[in-house]
């Protein structure tokens, strides 16, 4: 059994805190909110801590934090508070340095847009401008306000209805649907460092039926140590136990093998994805 290290946050400060909980919640997608205040003042500030909400309608949401030193609201939360909309800006991997420029903390009068060199998108619905060089903005209504805690650190949730899309063309693939690889999106880490979405990109498709489950396996794959919960898993994704079906070539190479080997080779048959195989080893070796 594992060992763990335990932490009472009540005992921790801030900065404990907050390196545990973002090395734990990761990787965090990069978004850019865009906000202006009611003076007009543009602030491009980029969050991890975002993310959609709802489809119907589209909600997304940011969480800025009240300063962990002065314990005073971050312009960001500021404008769209007052102002009642923002944009937010996908960051691709090619942004990620002028992304990092945004991310120190500037004085309010000062426009980060002209600091990392990036560029306004003219919005259509809202009057705070996207970030021209990401290959998705979404342009949002501001809609609710949720303050977790007024302490220094403390965070906020600001949700807001996406009312209009832009969606560069580049980001497209053939079926004519948003493209992970062409996206190219970064995500945050814990400490400094960060993921690149499309160097590690895998599928995994949803079930289509109800899988049998893990606990409808025979007792004795549950506790085999060459199972391990992911191999488990794919055994156990069938509709239903599969039929024996006499198999000559399965049964002229495995028959021959202790009931121990077969395990074995069933395992490694999950492995390679060849689910229906690894059953009829199981009947082989007269576990079912």
């Amino acid at each position: 059994m594992a060992n763990f290290k335990e932490y009472n946050p009540k005992e921790l400060e801030i900065r404990e805190q907050y390196r545990l909980l973002i090395g734990s919640v990761a990787p965090r997608p990069i978004g850019f909110a865009t906000s202006k205040s009611k003076d007009g003042i543009i602030n491009l500030a980029p969050f991890s801590f975002y993310n959609a909400f709802s489809a119907n309608p589209p909600i997304v949401g940011i969480s800025p934090a009240f300063s962990g030193r002065t314990g005073g609201a971050k312009n960001t939360l500021t404008n769209i508070l007052d102002t009642k909309e923002f944009t937010l800006s996908v960051v691709s991997f090619d942004m990620v340095e002028q992304m990092n420029i945004c991310a120190a903390e500037y004085s309010p009068d000062v426009d980060e847009f002209e600091k990392s060199g990036l560029t306004k998108l003219p919005p259509k619905m809202v009057s705070t401008p996207g970030v021209a060089e990401s290959p998705l903005i979404m342009e949002c209504q501001f809609t609710e306000h949720v303050q977790f805690s007024d302490k220094p650190a403390g965070g906020n949730l600001l949700l807001g209805e996406v009312v209009y899309f832009h969606a560069n063309d580049e980001a497209f693939g053939e079926g004519g649907q948003i493209d992970p690889h062409k996206m190219d999106q970064v995500a945050r880490m814990g400490m400094n460092w960060y993921s690149r979405a499309n160097k590690g990109l895998f599928e995994l498709a949803a079930p289509k039926h109800i899988p049998i489950g893990v606990d409808n396996l025979p007792k004795i794959v549950r506790n085999h140590p060459s199972f391990t919960g992911k191999l488990l898993a794919r055994l156990a994704s069938v509709e239903k136990i599969p039929e024996q079906d006499v198999i000559e070539d399965l049964s002229e190479t495995y028959s021959r093998l202790s009931d121990e080997d077969m395990l074995k080779i069933c395992a490694v048959l999950v492995e390679e994805g060849r689910i229906l195989e690894a059953w009829q080893v199981l009947y082989l070796a007269e576990v079912i």
